[in-house]
């Protein structure tokens, strides 16, 4: 196994366990969405709403650069469902970002999740920092359903999420575990793994 280095902090103050893929200094900008600019007025709640915004608009080009297997789409017209676990804020702005939006041909459909059923049944989903123990309870059946996971904490990362948002000063930045979507049966783009931050690859 690779040895980690310059391992990038995640909110929490704890560090994911991902050493470091290759970057360069233009592909870290994902459609112009790394950066996270300081906040526009004084007061966390603005500061947090930015940051939702930045959050909600990665989601919705990540699904741009993962291949599902084929049988998570019964037809052309499937949307791709994007499932968010108790976290309204981020919801309501995900909506906004994908109202009347296509990828691949496909319609974007954003909901809450609650269960494990729930969450199998879309195609990517969203963990909100504070939700890793239902993220825990449903991990096995998201994996089983080529589900793409998204979180923001150590923890998630430590329970084997697919993709971690980080924080470096003011910018929002993402790492993947590789290992984690081979083992879900879900491909992302070479490109997408460039503009990781961090990857963990299989030891």
């Amino acid at each position: 196994m690779a040895k980690e280095k310059n391992i990038r902090p995640v909110p929490g103050g704890k560090r994911p366990r991902f050493p470091l893929s290759g970057r360069s200094g233009a592909g870290l900008v994902l459609l112009g969405l790394l950066c996270l600019a300081g906040p526009a007025a004084p007061g966390a709640e603005t500061e947090i709403s930015k940051e939702y915004q930045v959050k909600a608009a990665f989601l919705y080009n990540f699904t741009k650069f993962v291949e599902w297997p084929g049988e998570r789409f019964a037809d052309p017209d499937t949307p791709i469902v994007i499932g968010v676990f108790n976290g309204k804020a981020l919801e309501a702005e995900l909506g906004k970002v994908v109202e009347g939006r296509l990828v691949n041909g496909r319609r974007l459909v954003v909901r809450p999740v609650t269960t494990a059923a729930d969450a199998a049944s879309a195609h990517l989903v969203f963990v909100p920092a504070g939700e890793e123990e239902r993220f825990a309870g449903a991990a096995a059946a998201l994996r089983e359903a080529a589900v793409v996971t998204v979180g923001e904490s150590a923890r998630f990362a430590a329970l084997g999420g697919m993709i971690v948002f980080t924080r470096e000063e003011d910018k929002v930045r993402f790492a993947i575990n590789l290992e984690s979507s081979e083992r879900a049966r879900v491909r992302f783009s070479a490109q997408l793994l460039k503009l990781a931050s961090a990857v963990r690859r299989k030891s």
